[in-house]
């Protein structure tokens, strides 16, 4: 497995000559020790620290004059360490570690390159100050193939003591990995995000091929498996799956295992040939696994790709981010293996999110994301009783940007908990404001995600807000909605109970979409149900409707909460509600979303009244928001 430099851009000081003739290798092996060495990210403008450490390390306990570790490429030798040596890469010919890759040892030593006719002409032997004495661990990679040496070199002749010798070849199973941890990944060997991006940015500007095609690849249901079928099966899953992706990638396109249940390729060629090869990919990828265990498993995968001609002066990054959007927009309902390109819907989606990061990040030129507040009144009793916070985006181009449009892109991006959390940070923000203006105090209620609401950090930034911005937890309220509440009541019951233990009320949103699953609301205690807008919105004209609305009422009555009834905006519905006494409101009929500032001047109102006022009519109430 790993990543092979392209043959359409194995070009420059890496082809250009081979090892000398007294020291070639078979030429299959030497082709597969330089497919090893294309695993690693290894560049050539700087060294690493942590292997210069060391080398240090071993030059003082060894002794030597100078020291450092080889990476021995087809015509080049990279140095990603080297201690009293400037050059970061040397030429191949005439080097000892050539002759010690060859030599296909674990230990090269010579005690007088001085006197050696293969090193007459080395830099290092040859000029001043004449070091003679060369020792070398070889550095063996995974797969058994020698990558380099671990080598150090005193001016005066010599030869190596035992303990010096294990010393050094210890010391190189360190560089190795540090080598593997650091560009390779350990469960499948693969090469990893960093290594491939750095493979593929090379064959964007040097391929000779007119197309390549980037792919994302991500297997569907991976974790259920995992913890089905423990860890090691899905590490093996892991392994075949990579096997069976860089056997179908073939010797000349780059494949890399991202992480968890993530791979990425890029095929360099044709745009058509490639069009078609993706159907043995989804076809390869299907196919059963073997368990150690016994008997087969059946896995399938979300592929993204993206194409673009070449050359390409851009980021590999950014392709490889848009064969992730299209990946991603693939829904794991479905069970088997699809592939998704990247177009002009997507391109759409991936802009939006690339402004949504730089606006959660605070980046001005993307705008930033604001809380609006829809009233929720009892008009029975004449008083405001609450709020619902709602998230906009105040876009700089596309002016208020309503949450539709912009929170099914944060969930399928991980970036909903930043959404939930800053909507939160805004209404601690904006009731601190209006508390310390000495405004009337009213619960507000936030509509968190499923992940937001299960996120490890959710109780502790919670805590945090509450207590940076001294807001009681009793004046805020969560909603869950009834389909999240059935599908995992065992997860969400005990985080209820931790929100409840802090004052924050709940309220079950939504209520009749789902599945009315009774057994499931009665998991947890709640303060109020609310009925979704369908079941308001045309109730006093629609028989069935209002049947609906009278079960759902009913069920507020057995477990004594309220009921509040959204998107109310029709007279006639509210008479209809009014004669059944239902008088919990949320909806156009009295407001829209307001913003703070609106907000502040509706608690104003109503606090110049007076707290011995009494309730206002339903006219008066209207009145309060317009």
């Amino acid at each position: 497995m790993g990543v092979r430099l392209p043959t359409a851009y194995q070009g420059g000081a890496m082809d250009t000559c081979s090892m000398p003739s007294a020291c070639s290798q078979d030429e299959a092996t030497e082709q597969c020790r330089l497919t090893e060495l294309s695993r690693y990210a290894m560049t050539q403008d700087h060294s690493d620290p942590s292997l210069d450490l060391i080398t240090n390390l071993a030059i003082q306990f060894m002794g030597a004059d100078i020291g450092g570790i080889s990476i021995v490429y087809q015509s080049q030798i990279w140095l990603p360490s080297r201690v009293g040596l400037a050059p970061l890469h040397v030429p191949r010919a005439g080097s000892l570690c050539t002759w010690a890759v060859a030599s296909g040892g674990d230990w090269f030593e010579v005690d007088d390159a001085l006197h050696d006719v293969r090193f007459k002409d080395n830099a290092l032997v040859a000029h001043e100050p004449h070091y003679r004495h060369y020792a070398a661990a070889t550095l063996k990679g995974a797969r058994g193939y020698i990558l380099g040496t671990f080598w150090m070199m005193w001016r005066a002749p010599g030869l190596c003591a035992d303990d010096k010798k294990l010393l050094l070849q210890g010391l190189a199973k360190m560089v190795m990995e540090t080598l593997e941890m650091r560009y390779c990944n350990d469960v499948t060997g693969m090469s990893n995000r960093k290594v491939f991006l750095h493979h593929l940015q090379l064959g964007l500007e040097r391929s000779e091929q007119p197309h390549v095609m980037v792919g994302y690849v991500d297997l569907i249901s991976f974790r259920q498996f995992n913890d089905m079928f423990g860890r090691d099966a899905g590490n093996e899953v892991l392994r075949v799956a990579g096997e069976r992706l860089t056997a179908w990638a073939g010797p000349s396109n780059l494949v890399a295992h991202l992480g968890g249940d993530k791979f990425a390729f890029a095929l360099f060629g044709e745009h058509q040939v490639q069009s078609d090869y993706l159907e043995r990919l989804t076809n390869d990828l299907s196919a059963p696994f073997t368990l150690a265990r016994g008997g087969t498993q059946a896995m399938h995968a979300r592929i993204g790709v993206e194409h673009h001609d070449l050359p390409y002066r851009g980021a590999a990054a950014t392709l490889l981010d848009a064969a992730d959007t299209a990946a991603s927009s693939i829904s794991s309902a479905h069970m088997r293996t699809t592939v998704k390109e990247f177009g002009a819907e997507l391109l759409a989606k991936s802009r939006l999110l690339y402004e949504l990061q730089g606006a959660l990040a605070g980046d001005i030129r993307h705008g930033a994301l604001v809380a609006h507040y829809q009233p929720q009144v009892n008009y029975a009793e004449g008083r405001l009783i609450g709020m619902e916070a709602l998230v906009r985006w105040q876009h700089p181009a596309r002016g208020l940007v309503s949450p539709g449009s912009f929170i099914a892109v944060a969930e399928s991006s991980d970036k909903i908990y930043q959404v939930d959390l800053q909507v939160l940070e805004h209404v601690c923000r904006d009731m601190r404001a209006w508390l310390d203006a000495g405004l009337p105090d009213l619960p507000v209620s936030l509509n968190f995600s499923r992940r937001s609401l299960l996120h490890p950090d959710v109780i502790g930034d919670l805590q945090r807000l509450l207590t940076l911005y001294g807001i009681p937890g009793r004046l805020l309220e969560f909603e869950v909605t009834e389909s999240l509440l059935v599908e995992t009541p065992e997860l969400l019951s005990p985080r209820v109970a931790e929100f409840r233990a802090m004052g924050i009320r709940i309220a079950i949103d939504d209520f009749g979409t789902g599945y009315s699953n009774l057994d499931a609301i009665n998991s947890f205690s709640f303060d109020r149900l609310k009925v979704d807008r369908q079941f308001v919105h045309g109730v006093a004209s629609n028989k069935r409707v209002a049947g609906l609305f009278r079960l759902i009422q009913g069920i507020a009555e057995v477990f004594d909460v309220e009921l509040v009834c959204e998107g109310l905006e029709l007279e006639e519905d509210r008479a209809w509600l009014a004669e059944r006494g239902s008088h919990c409101v949320q909806g156009w009929y009295f407001s829209p979303a307001r913003t703070p500032r609106d907000i502040a001047a509706i608690l104003a109102a109503v606090k110049a009244r007076g707290a011995d006022a009494p309730p206002l009519s339903l006219d008066e109430l209207r009145a309060l928001f317009r």
